[in-house]
């Protein structure tokens, strides 16, 4: 896809319809829809998905925990009171939970160029 000189990849990853549309319907001089971004992106093997926010665990990062909850196996109810355990679960008040979306080819999901820091 390039029409107007944008090409898929200069379309922002995480910008939404309404964005893209503010950005692109200038340099081309003519009205754009917001269907038309998805479409042309769709043509371009380029689909809406949402990030990798984190790289997942290495076989070493796996066993570094494992060692760990072995090391604090026989911890009592009190000791273990003193940590946090967290499964990273996003809450919020908000209904949209603040999610991002990224315009990606299938399977490249753990592509460095991809995840979000």
């Amino acid at each position: 896809m390039m029409e107007g000189r944008w090409s898929a990849t200069r379309v922002a990853r995480q910008l939404g319809r309404s964005d893209c549309v503010a950005q692109v319907a200038p340099s081309l001089g003519a009205p754009v829809s917001s269907r038309t971004i998805p479409t042309r992106l769709a043509e371009g093997h380029l689909g809406s998905r949402r990030p990798l926010r984190v790289l997942l665990l290495t076989p070493t990062h796996r066993h570094l925990r494992l060692e760990w909850c072995h090391a604090r196996g026989n911890w009592t109810e009190e000791e273990g009171n003193q940590v946090v355990i967290s499964d990273e679960s996003r809450f919020y008040l908000s209904s949209d939970g603040n999610r991002v979306r990224e315009w990606r080819p299938r399977g490249e999901r753990l592509n460095p160029t991809f995840v979000l820091q």
